[in-house]
Order: C-alpha cells, then structure tokens, then sequence
C-alpha cells in the first residue's frame, strides 16, 4: 500500500521565500537536490527530489547546514514567486500564503493544490499549521 502525507508549503511574497517543512524534505528522502515544479493547467506545485541539479529548471542543492535551524527549509526564488502570481492571480505582494498538499513518497515528491491557497494572518508564525 501506497501511504500519503498530508503537508504544507507557505510562500512569502515580499520576500520571494518558499518555506518548506524539514519533515516534507526528510519525506522526501533528504535529496541533495530538489526541482521546484508548477503546473498551470492542473493548478498544482510540486516538489521533486532530484539527485543531480538539472540545467534550466528550478532546482535548489539542499543545504545540510541550513536543515538544522527552525522548522522549515526556506529558498529565495523570484521566478517561482512571480510564477505563481502570474498562475492565481489576485494575491497581495506583502502577504505570505499557504498551500496544502500531500506527499508522494513513491513518486520522491510533495504536490500542492493552488485551489487550497490561504492567506496567513501576519501575526501568525509560517512554521505553525
């Protein structure tokens, strides 16, 4: 049987920062690489684990050194931000939001639903569900 995960991936758009829980990465077989995926007609992001950086995709070497610190794995990407403001439409550039997803770990990827995004309140803390 095929277990999946529930997780969350929150984005911050002031900032261009994609925070990612440690645990998705450990689920995720803590790659050394991870491709940060978007699919418009589906509605969806993903986040692949990787072995190797492929040239032209989004992918980003995993730190060991910055797994250590707070809950969530953070990467700075201006065009995955700016991607998925072109993709919703509507979303407020000081905000931060969250997406709810689940983790495939057969497939070594974690799979975000655009339609659950939510808006997190500025006094809550991205690293809390």
């Amino acid at each position: 049987m095929n277990s999946v995960m529930s997780t969350t991936m929150a984005v911050d758009l002031k900032k261009y920062r994609i925070r990612i829980h440690k645990a998705t990465i450990h689920q995720l077989g803590d790659p050394k690489y991870i491709q940060l995926l978007v699919n418009p007609k589906t509605m969806e992001v993903a986040i692949r684990s990787v072995e190797k950086e492929l040239s032209g995709d989004q992918t980003h070497k995993v730190n060991i050194h910055r797994m250590k610190s707070d809950n969530s794995y953070e990467i700075y990407s201006r065009t995955f931000t700016t991607k998925l403001c072109e993709i919703i439409g509507g979303l407020e550039a000081n905000y931060s939001y969250r997406f709810f997803g689940n983790i495939l770990p057969a497939q070594k990827a974690a799979v975000f639903s655009l339609k659950t995004i939510k808006r997190i309140d500025p006094l809550e803390n991205l690293d809390n569900d």
